[in-house]
């Protein structure tokens, strides 16, 4: 590690600016869905997103994947559910656990939503090669994982 970042500096703190790109990956991802009819925040989209890939996971898992706090993951499933695009579902494994599945009127949001997601992160990487930005992942990962 070099000397610069051997005691703490806001002004070069990782959690400033992964905050700040975070926040401004979802001020982007809800303008562009907005414009385009699609009243989601970036907090459903992430459960969205998450749904698509993992199948029938318990509300507590998918605050464990998204690091989302039990109030706000039931706020936000609460909410998809009421607009129709996810369900909850007895778990088979534990009668007295729900999973979480996205409804085909989800999936259909999904798909229509990736396509404005893709367009976000690439306006976000644009100036950076596949080579920097796999390096970029790949080192955001290893501090990810160096946290958990």
């Amino acid at each position: 590690m070099s000397p610069e970042f051997n005691s703490y500096d806001f002004d070069l703190s990782l959690g400033k600016i992964t905050q700040q790109v975070s926040r401004l990956l979802g001020q982007r991802l809800e303008k562009i869905f907005t414009r385009n009819g699609f009243p989601v925040t970036a907090e459903q989209w992430s459960v969205i997103s998450m749904l698509s890939k993992r199948e029938y996971p318990t509300q507590k898992e998918i605050g464990a994947y998204l690091i989302m706090d039990k109030v706000s993951v039931n706020r936000t499933i609460d909410r998809l559910e009421k607009a129709g695009w996810v369900k909850r579902v007895t778990s088979e494994k534990d009668r007295r656990s729900k999973t979480i599945v996205l409804t085909p009127q989800g999936r259909k949001l999904y798909d229509s939503l990736s396509q404005y997601a893709g367009q976000v992160l690439e306006e976000a990487l644009k100036d950076l090669d596949e080579k920097d930005t796999l390096l970029l992942f790949g080192l955001l990962e290893r501090v990810y994982f160096n946290l958990t």
